[in-house]
C-alpha cells in the first residue's frame, strides 16, 4: 500500500508531463513563420509549462484531501 502511495503520484506526474512537451511540440510547430513567431512560439511554451504546473500542483493537493477524508472515515 505505501508503493501505491508513491507510485500513483508519479505515474500521473510523467504521464503529464510527456502529455506537456508532445503538446507543445504539436503547438509549436503550427505556428507559422514570420516576425512574431518566436514571441508566439514562446508564449505557447510559458502557458503549456505554467499549465501543467498548476495541474501537477492540484492533483498533489486532490490527493492529500482525499487522503485525509478517507482516513478520517475509516477511524471512525
Amino acid at each position: 500500500m505505501r508503493l501505491l502511495n508513491v507510485l500513483i503520484p508519479a505515474a500521473v506526474t510523467v504521464f503529464l508531463t510527456a502529455l506537456a512537451v508532445l503538446s507543445a511540440f504539436w503547438l509549436t510547430g503550427l505556428v507559422p513563420p514570420g516576425e512574431w513567431s518566436q514571441l508566439i512560439k514562446a508564449a505557447i511554451l510559458v502557458f503549456i509549462v505554467g499549465s501543467t504546473l498548476v495541474v501537477v500542483a492540484w492533483s498533489a493537493y486532490f490527493s492529500y484531501i482525499v487522503r485525509g477524508a478517507i482516513e478520517k472515515l475509516i477511524s471512525k
